[in-house]
């Protein structure tokens, strides 16, 4: 199913706020600007400000707190436009992440240096000298950065506590086991052993997960299984993902063809990186294939860039001759890839401005990356594409992504902004279902087009893996969890019990 996941949004401030803090007085003032950052960027300010402000109140005789507040403002706002400055010099165009502790030590000098010249000058009616100007200015900044801390430290484990029970409560609501009654085919999921990945199958209505002991170790992301025949990348133990594809036939696992570079020459002289998606038709006569050739970037701003995926080749290959079958003219995206069950037309996801594909690394800036869930308009909008091989045409298809074959009444299952929609083998649309909670992608439909099994990710972060949990399209809150744990990627598919 994947492992890239977004951080929850309550958990990111949690995350940032001691960045921010060591790092200068006050967020820089850039950081409200980024919807990601001012939400953290807020909280750390006002703590900060209103923590000096006491100091201050302390500190200096004959102070009232109102006049301690604004000071801290005028001294926080003061060294937070000067962190821009720098910022903005160093072409960095938001502070608030992660792998910018690197500059912790030279902002909180640069903070001691504006602030302390600002504190002689505001309280010069006091006679604050020089000296105690400075001692008084890396003291407030200290302890204002320690109360920062301690209220991270306290709103993290009380967050993971939280968490904690609330996860527990899901598993208590998930227990319904009339859904699985009512459900059919087989299930599909790997299985991993220390490195080595495996597949192991359900055959529903059981509930029970057997591994097949015989199969190869696979990329735990690329594999598709149609029926008795399996196709999948290998997995090389020491070195990850072989580059190569086979296709091989159940039970026993024998090798049926093998797909590299050199058995495809035209495709390969335009970039091999692998083969990042396959799909087995439902005749199990072909076999559908995503070669990556690219990376896919976006310009973000002076700092970041969008990482957008892959840049795919869609292939079609005969699996009895290992000839060409079809090859679509349109650049591909590295997530999703179905048949439709006339084994004639194929479905893969692309962006509808294709001339995002064409962005080279060095027209970005910056070696920080962002999800295209980062983005704050339409501009990397995809939808879903359809080859049909006997006329060789590509055209639009649906609205969506990570599309899923009901194999057997010829339904999709697509995820779009709303959410996930079935749609006809015509593209229209038939079903939305409304199931929050959902893993960013591998929802897959049953064979009978009305249910959907996906992973829903744990509340409690840090976790490798949530829950793979059963619901029908009509009655999402009804769940029922068939396994924990990290399962990548999920095939529900027809076919004999195939179990050794």
């Amino acid at each position: 199913m994947g492992t890239h996941r977004r951080l929850s949004p309550w958990l990111l401030p949690l995350l940032l706020i001691p960045t921010a803090a060591f790092a200068n007085g006050v967020s820089p003032v850039l950081n409200f600007f980024h919807r990601e950052t001012w939400a953290p960027a807020s909280v750390v300010t006002l703590v900060i400000i209103l923590v000096e402000s006491v100091l201050l109140r302390w500190r200096v005789e004959g102070l009232r707190f109102a006049g301690a507040l604004w000071r801290s403002a005028v001294l926080n706002l003061a060294s937070s436009v000067t962190g821009s400055i720098l910022l903005m010099l160093f072409s960095r165009d938001s502070f608030f992440m992660l792998r910018t502790m690197s500059l912790v030590a030279p902002l909180f000098l640069i903070t001691l240096v504006t602030e302390v010249p600002l504190l002689h000058r505001l309280f010069q009616a006091t006679r604050l000298t020089w000296p105690r100007a400075a001692l008084l200015g890396c003291g407030i900044n200290m302890v204002s950065y320690t109360a920062v801390l301690v209220v991270e430290v306290g709103l993290l484990f009380g967050w993971l506590g939280y968490a904690g029970r609330l996860d527990a409560k899901d598993l208590e609501r998930w227990n319904n086991p009339d859904l699985v009654r009512q459900a059919s085919g087989l299930i599909y999921a790997t299985e991993s052993s220390g490195s080595v990945h495996r597949l192991r199958v359900c055959v529903l209505p059981s509930t029970e997960w057997t591994t097949l002991a015989a199969c190869p170790p696979l990329d735990p992301n690329t594999w598709d299984v149609e029926g008795s025949s399996l196709a999948f990348v290998p997995w090389n133990a020491g070195s990850g993902k072989s580059r190569e594809l086979v296709v091989c036939r159940l039970p026993d696992f024998a090798t049926l063809m093998e797909v590299s570079a050199s058995s495809l020459p035209e495709v390969a002289a335009e970039g091999w990186e692998g083969v990042t998606g396959v799909a087995v038709s439902r005749d199990e006569g072909k076999i559908a294939i995503l070669i990556r050739q690219a990376s896919v970037v976006a310009p973000r701003d002076r700092s970041s860039h969008f990482d957008l995926g892959g840049r795919c080749r869609l292939v079609v290959l005969d699996i009895a001759s290992g000839q060409a079958a079809g090859r679509s003219t349109r650049w591909a995206s590295d997530r999703g890839l179905c048949w439709l069950s006339d084994s004639r037309r194929v479905v893969f996801s692309s962006f509808d401005d294709e001339a995002l594909y064409e962005t080279p690394r060095a027209e970005v800036h910056g070696d920080t990356s962002y999800h295209i869930g980062y983005a704050q308009d339409d501009r990397f909008r995809r939808g879903l594409y359809m080859l049909d091989l006997e006329t060789g045409l590509t055209t639009r298809f649906a609205d969506g992504v990570d599309p899923s074959l009901a194999v057997g009444t010829g339904a999709i299952l697509a995820r779009d902004q709303g959410g996930l929609v079935l749609v006809g083998a015509s593209g229209d649309t038939q079903v939305r279902i409304d199931a929050p909670r959902m893993s960013l992608v591998g929802a897959v439909v049953s064979p009978s087009g009305d249910m959907v099994l996906t992973e829903i990710p744990r509340r409690v972060p840090f976790h490798p893996g949530g829950r793979l949990v059963l619901f029908h399209t009509q009655a999402p809150e009804v769940r029922h969890m068939l396994c924990e744990g990290l399962s990548y990627r999920v095939d529900w598919t027809l076919g004999d019990d195939l179990r050794q």
